[in-house]
């Protein structure tokens, strides 16, 4: 299995103007280097929760189906955008009525639909490609508030380089969204 970014999010967990004012910046002069810690502070977060912050566009490459049933490592899953399977030289697509989306377990999943078996790919490396949807939603305002304000606390340690305290509280605002597999 091969996961590929196909379109990063359109805008960042936190607007630069949020990080000023909870760093007590007025002017404008560090923006570049905000922004900056905004990125990383989001890719810290979505590596301890395991989950994407902002709707962007992922693409699975699979060679088989394997039991039948996909899992999805990614999360929160938004939508599956396109199945498609490479038959008669082309990838075609699997229309949406074939398959299932469940997001109901620890790890959502794609399903055939009752009664549709999956065609088996006429090539056997990438013969199925999954475009999907995964964030809380399309901008900042579908990310829950704790995970926002952790965020901030995560720039407050990079700027002022406290670094402990403020980690600490960030992760603490996290935990709740955490996945963590037994």
């Amino acid at each position: 299995m091969t996961i590929n970014l196909v379109s990063p999010p359109a805008q960042l967990a936190v607007l630069l103007p949020e990080a000023r004012d909870f760093l007590k910046i007025s002017h404008m002069d560090e923006d570049a280097l905000i922004a900056s810690y905004i990125r990383a502070a989001t890719v810290a977060c979505e590596q301890f929760t395991g989950r994407k912050l902002i709707g962007q566009q992922w693409q699975i490459l699979l060679n088989d189906w394997g039991s039948g049933e996909i899992q999805i490592a990614l999360s929160p899953i938004l939508s599956v955008d396109r199945v498609e399977v490479w038959v008669a030289g082309v990838f075609q697509e699997i229309i949406p009525t074939d398959y299932l989306l469940d997001r109901a377990g620890f790890q959502a999943r794609i399903l055939p639909a009752p009664g549709y078996q999956w065609p088996d790919p006429e090539r056997d490396v990438d013969g199925i490609r999954i475009t999907l949807s995964a964030g809380f939603g399309p901008d900042h305002n579908a990310v829950p508030e704790d995970i926002r304000l952790g965020l901030l606390h995560w720039i407050a340690a990079a700027y002022d380089t406290d670094g402990g305290q403020s980690v600490m509280m960030a992760e603490r605002l996290w935990q709740p969204y955490r996945r963590v597999a037994l």
